[in-house]
């Protein structure tokens, strides 16, 4: 009874102590409920008001902003810079943007363009529509939801909007809980802007349609049933001005309300619990601590056997180790020792305490003796020696000592306790180890790379210094430093990099440094990576001969894209020369053609012709070349059908192959309609090349196949292949892979029968690869060959609609007024020039003035009031570009049409023409018909 009465009394005391702070617990879990609770609902009433204010302010601006670029859309129509043309794409692509704008806002949109009334659309696909309609602007008031636009000058728009579906997808953008609702109270209804079950009462309606009116927001609490079951929320509204109506409407946002026993409060009440649980299991752990006290004793014995079990484990552990643990006393001589020293040493206990005595005379025991006795006079407290010992069978062995020092508390000896291990074979591994270093430092010693090696933080621990970079003085001192403080500041942000990297991925990365040998630059890439868990590692390979490669090899491809340049100038030098004479000629055969000649003279005339249409297609392959070289060749993609283009290209050779009795066909390998979107000049310039080399070198009563055909790729793209076979003379195995070499003549005698620059198909295989496609050549000598290209399409379902307007021929206009109504200023400085623009201006009919260079066009500009200026670009005193740019900015009744008139052919020059505001540009040599045609498209324009 004795023992269980203390027991009892503390297990009481206890189980009361652990009761009253489980009801402290208690009384704390719930006062922390009701607090979160009523956070909870203060924060989601704060944030129900803010997103609902967000959403109404956010509405109103969307609905201005559509305003203020619904009003832009009317300044494109009246800006005065625009030109008719302009009114087409661009302005489309105008209406388009503003319609993208404002995705699901703008039903559909009607501009009246006071001779035609236009109308935009998207249709369900999401394509956008552009139509001419015919049943007239329609009424504001017609449209539910509508804005009307008037421009100053008499242009309107109307725009239909779908205002519902455009703010259901606007409430989207403002984040409600799962089971919150968005409504929209606009003109006396709600409308439910998500999926939800939450259907507001009368009563909530009446509050918000009250604060509504006096422009307020609002915040309520609601009730309401879901199939019986009962729910409680908070409804906040915030209103908003629908200017373009001038109506009044309101965001309405709801957001249930949990109670306490549910949703996330019966989460917090499980962890209540579960800390009760764990209040009564420590409750409980106390309770049973008192019980485990009465069997401390057997435990305290249980301990004391498994002490003795560890000594014995202990013992087998030494033995394992092949050692042996010894003591002595003040004076160092040995007093006891373990058994196992006979297993180790060779001497039994009482021959190796013998002689660790103080009167032994054993030399290596004595040895052994001093160094312990030196150790303890300067007091340390452990002894950790390695020896070499000879057994009593002379077998050498490595020993190590290691041996704690026991002092009393006024520093005097009382004794040791010391263990001697046989580490012969760890020592041996260790010799071995260090050799094995030796070699690998020997190999690194004969490496001319610079080697560092480093802690990870990057201070450097070693550091190989070849003898071509021990001249580097900062590198001499290094060992200690960071790695990054050897190199130039510039540099050290990269190397840092380089360094972190390898350290964080364990692989090698790599940067490029420079060092100063001497004032010189030396080149070094340093490669970084982990040596071990604590090490990294970095080679340094000088590569200052490499950079003085680089840098040559750079210069050489500067002096080669000097030469391309040069090469190029001298083509549009060469160009300009040769252009300008031809201008003459063909100018002159042109008008020539137009006078009587008799049979001779007209053979003579054609002669003459062809010979000048040659040498000037010559100078047009030259340059095509020179172009593509320069990489200044653009794709120019347009819409068209591609088996009707290239049979009626086809059609151009029918004549020169019926006069040479050859058999000519055109096949198309897909069936069905197709519209595609390519560059149809650059498929035609190679398509004709080919079939024309094909009639051209095709012997009388041969035969030439075309096939045109379409391999689609995904829905959108495909290939576009065609193949040109013929029956001619065929190419050897030789000339067959130097075809498409520039320049290129497989019969380059003086006696070949076929003519050329040898550029042709050089031109046609870089045009199909900078189409995306491929070039093949396949031929037989004397049987034939077949000529296959193929390029990247984008295949497309209708071509968009243009309106055309009525052509005004020549005729007309002679019929009409007996002359054409144009003015025209003619300046050019050359006299060849000068005098054949005025033969062909008389022979089609137009009066006209002269100016020799841009300062004297000036002053005609002024006074003259000259519909059209057909203006030189290189000309003395001052320049066609500069004259035109200064015209452009003459205030004058109205601005002339200047077409440029150039031998340059390069597009960079024609586009410095039209930048400086030229609005057509034509090449020397003029031809009689695209003099006339380009006049007739101008006349056509102004009409």
């Amino acid at each position: 009874m004795k023992i269980k009465f203390p027991m009892f009394g503390e297990f009481w005391v206890n189980f009361l102590i652990g009761s009253l702070l489980v009801f402290l617990i208690l009384v704390l879990g719930l006062s922390f409920f009701n607090a979160i609770y009523n956070t909870q609902i203060d924060s989601r009433r704060e944030f129900l008001s803010k997103q609902s204010e967000l959403a109404a302010r956010g509405l109103e601006m969307e609905i201005r902003r559509f305003e203020e670029e619904s009003r832009a859309l009317i300044g494109y129509l009246e800006d005065p810079g625009h030109e008719l043309d302009d009114y087409d794409e661009e302005f489309t692509s105008a209406a388009r943007r503003l319609f993208n704008a404002f995705p699901s806002l703008i039903d559909s949109a009607w501009v009246d363009m006071q001779d035609s009334v236009l109308t935009f659309t998207f249709n369900e696909r999401n394509d956008f529509f552009r139509k001419a309609v015919d049943t007239g602007f329609p009424e504001s008031s017609s449209k539910k939801y509508s804005t009307l636009v008037i421009g100053r000058k008499g242009f309107r728009i109307l725009y239909s909007l779908d205002f519902l579906e455009y703010v259901t997808d606007f409430s989207e953008n403002y984040y409600l809980n799962p089971t919150g609702a968005k409504f929209l109270f606009f003109e006396d209804q709600i409308t439910p802007l998500n999926r939800s079950q939450i259907q507001l009462s009368e009563e909530a309606l009446r509050q918000v349609k009250e604060d509504l009116a006096l422009g307020l927001k609002g915040m309520y609490d609601v009730n309401w049933s879901i199939d019986g079951e009962d729910f409680s929320g908070v409804v906040s509204q915030y209103p908003f001005r629908f200017n373009i109506s001038n109506k009044t409407g309101a965001f309405v946002f709801v957001v249930p309300i949990e109670s306490l026993s549910s949703g996330i409060y019966r989460t917090y009440f499980f962890l209540f619990l579960g800390f009760m649980i764990l209040l009564v299991g420590t409750v409980g752990f106390f309770v049973v601590s008192l019980k485990n006290s009465l069997e401390f004793q057997r435990t305290q014995e249980r301990n004391i056997k498994e002490i003795r079990d560890l000594f014995e484990q202990q013992i087998l552990l030494l033995q394992e180790l092949r050692g042996f643990v010894y003591f002595h006393n003040q004076r160092g001589e040995i007093i006891r020792v373990s058994e196992e020293v006979e297993g180790v040493l060779g001497y039994n206990q009482e021959e190796f305490t013998n002689a660790f005595q103080s009167n032994s005379t054993h030399e290596e025991a004595n040895r052994i003796r001093e160094i312990v006795l030196e150790k303890i006079s300067q007091k340390l407290d452990v002894m950790d020696l390695e020896y070499d010992f000879f057994r009593r069978d002379g077998r050498k062995l490595r020993v190590r000592i290691f041996e704690k020092f026991v002092y009393d508390s006024d520093g005097n000896f009382l004794g040791g306790m010391g263990i001697c291990t046989d580490i012969t074979e760890q020592y041996q591994s260790q010799v071995k180890l260090q050799e094995s270093e030796n070699r690998l430092r020997n190999l690194i010693r004969s490496i001319p790379d610079i080697i560092f090696i480093y802690n990870n933080q990057g201070a450097i621990l070693d550091i190989h210094l070849p003898e071509e970079a021990k001249e580097l003085p900062e590198l001499q001192k290094a060992i200690g430093k960071n790695y990054a403080e050897i190199f130039p500041k510039d540099q050290r942000a990269d190397v840092k990099s380089a360094f972190e990297n390898a350290l964080k991925s364990r692989k090698i990365h790599s940067v490029e440094v420079a060092l100063k040998d001497f004032g010189k630059d030396r080149f070094f890439e340093n490669r970084y990576f982990p040596l071990d868990e604590n090490q990294m590692m970095s080679i340094s390979r000088d590569i200052t001969g490499q950079k003085i490669w680089e840098k040559g090899l750079m210069e050489a491809i500067a002096a080669a894209d000097k030469a391309s340049r040069a090469k190029s100038e001298f083509l549009a030098n060469m160009s300009h020369e040769i252009r300008t004479p031809m201008n003459g000629l063909l100018g002159i055969i042109d008008l020539l053609e137009q006078t009587k000649l008799d049979k001779i003279q007209k053979q003579y005339v054609d002669i003459i012709k062809n010979s000048g249409n040659t040498l000037l297609g010559i100078i047009k392959d030259i340059l095509d070349y020179s172009k593509i070289e320069a990489g200044k060749v653009e794709i120019l993609p347009e819409v068209f059908d591609p088996f009707e283009e290239l049979e009626n290209q086809c059609k151009i050779f029918l004549g020169l192959a019926s006069k040479k009795n050859i058999q000519f066909s055109f096949q198309k390998g897909f069936d069905e309609s197709l519209l595609i979107e390519a560059d149809k000049f650059k498929i035609n310039q190679v398509f004709l090349n080919l079939v024309g080399n094909a009639v051209k070198f095709t012997p009388e009563g041969g035969s030439v196949k075309v096939e045109v055909n379409f391999s689609p790729i995904s829905e959108e793209t495909g290939f576009l292949e065609c193949s040109v076979e013929d029956t001619g003379i065929g190419i050897s195995e030789d000339h067959l892979q130097h075809l498409s070499d520039p320049f290129y003549q497989i019969d380059s005698s003086n006696t070949r029968s076929h003519q050329g620059t040898g550029l042709g198909l050089a031109i046609a295989k870089k045009l199909t690869e900078l189409m995306g496609g491929e070039f093949e050549v396949t031929s037989e000598l004397g049987k034939g060959s077949k000529f296959e290209f193929s390029v990247l399409v984008k295949k497309v379902s209708s071509r968009e609609d243009s309106e055309t307007s009525k052509d005004i021929s020549w005729a007309d206009i002679r019929k009409s007024s007996g002359k054409y109504p144009f003015k025209v200023l003619l300046i050019e400085d050359n006299d060849l020039n000068l005098q054949l623009m005025g033969m062909m201006l008389d022979q089609l009919g137009f009066t006209y003035e002269v100016a020799r260079n841009g300062e004297e066009s000036l002053e005609k500009v002024k006074t003259g009031n000259f519909d059209i200026l057909l203006m030189d670009v290189q000309m003395p005193v001052m320049n066609g570009l500069e004259a035109t740019r200064i015209i452009r900015k003459m205030d004058l009744s109205k601005q002339p049409i200047i077409i440029g008139l150039s031998a340059n052919v390069f597009d960079d020059d024609k586009l410095a023409a039209i930048e400086s505001g030229m609005d057509d540009y034509l090449t020397k040599p003029i031809r009689l018909g695209i003099l006339a045609e380009r006049l007739e498209h101008h006349f056509q324009k102004i009409k």
